[in-house]
């Protein structure tokens, strides 16, 4: 048993979600192809279709393509199965993503503003999606002060806000910090990554396979820094940005919010700034801004003395970033979850 849950610890075999295009439909806007985190996309005859340049990670189910199409001309059909070895899931969810259980079906739609039940907050929260496109317009000072004074007034252990902010609004800072992560990840890479695929410009070779070594690494970084980061779906994630000299690890939006943790906090401090960082989201969100979240800012770890020039000093380590900045287009649309799972004890 126990050698079976270690198996396909690297790249397990899985089924992934089908981007589905009506061709019809589909423009070729390339607002689709822009947003996807994983760059599985590409606009052929001026009509969109998965690129199938990896084999073993595709479609995440993220449904940013779903939210961002003008002409309701995307849907992503099945969801991320493993059916054995370390990632097994398929045995974990009943059924298919859901809208919310609250939505009678006759009035299923992407825009919750039609269900008059729903709380302002309930609709902020199931309408927010994570922005990748943005306008080059500024966000004002002032409204970046109330989002933070949202952080602020988070619950933390022991009331003890073991929290600090890194506002970063210069063009050029944000593109030197784009280059580093950058500049870390394709370490990462070399070391999880089948070599044909960290290329953009190289063809796809669904052949290609980690290497013994490679395998190991995995393994290790699995038992020794946590598995999140190595789930095959992360790590095609971070290849696109490294992968793309042109991908922006942080879209290209005008404002980046460094969120940081003090280490001698109370308690869980990853809680208190995840909790801290949501209520910024929302407050974002409900003044029409967009915002993503880009933890890959972890890749400044590399570089001590820049961090140290942008204030990141001990006791206080990176937890989060957060991208915000005037969405291009209407992208805020309720998408399919999956559905909870819940013992309820009565």
């Amino acid at each position: 048993m126990l050698l079976e849950k270690r198996r396909f610890v690297a790249m397990p075999p899985a089924d992934f979600p089908k981007f589905v295009v009506d061709v019809e439909k589909c423009n070729g806007c390339r607002r689709c192809e822009q947003t996807c985190p994983i760059q599985l996309l590409m606009i052929e005859n001026k009509k969109c279709k998965p690129n199938d340049r990896y084999d073993h990670f595709r479609c995440i189910s993220c449904q940013n393509c779903v939210a961002v199409c003008t002409e309701n001309a995307i849907s992503i059909e099945g969801d991320y199965r493993v059916s054995k070895g370390f990632w097994k899931n398929s045995h974990l969810f009943a059924g298919e993503k859901t809208l919310p259980v609250y939505m009678p079906k006759q009035r299923e739609t992407n825009n919750t503003a039609e269900v008059e039940e729903l709380t302002e907050t309930e609709k902020i929260i199931l309408n927010r999606r994570s922005i990748r496109l943005y306008k080059k317009k500024q966000v004002p000072r002032e409204m970046i002060e109330r989002i933070i004074e949202a952080g602020r007034f988070a619950p933390s252990a022991g009331n003890n806000q073991p929290w600090k902010f890194i506002v970063i609004q210069n063009r050029e800072i944000i593109d030197e910090i784009d280059r580093k992560c950058k500049q870390f990840c394709k370490y990462v890479m070399y070391g999880t990554m089948p070599r044909p695929w960290i290329k953009k410009t190289v063809p796809g070779n669904k052949n290609a396979r980690l290497r013994f070594w490679q395998k190991a690494l995995i393994r290790f970084l699995v038992r020794f820094r946590g598995a999140g980061e190595m789930d095959q779906r992360a790590l095609g994630g971070i290849n696109a940005i490294v992968s793309d000299p042109d991908y922006h690890t942080f879209f290209k939006a005008p404002t980046l919010i460094i969120l940081l943790a003090d280490e001698r906090g109370i308690g869980s401090i990853d809680l208190d700034l995840g909790i801290c960082g949501q209520n910024m989201v929302l407050a974002a969100h409900s003044m029409g801004l967009g915002t993503c979240y880009v933890s890959l800012i972890d890749g400044l770890m590399g570089f001590p003395k820049y961090k140290r020039e942008l204030g990141i000093e001990p006791p206080f380590k990176i937890i989060t970033s957060l991208t915000i900045g005037y969405p291009k287009g209407r992208i805020d649309h309720i998408v399919k979850r999956e559905q909870s799972r819940v013992k309820w004890i009565e």
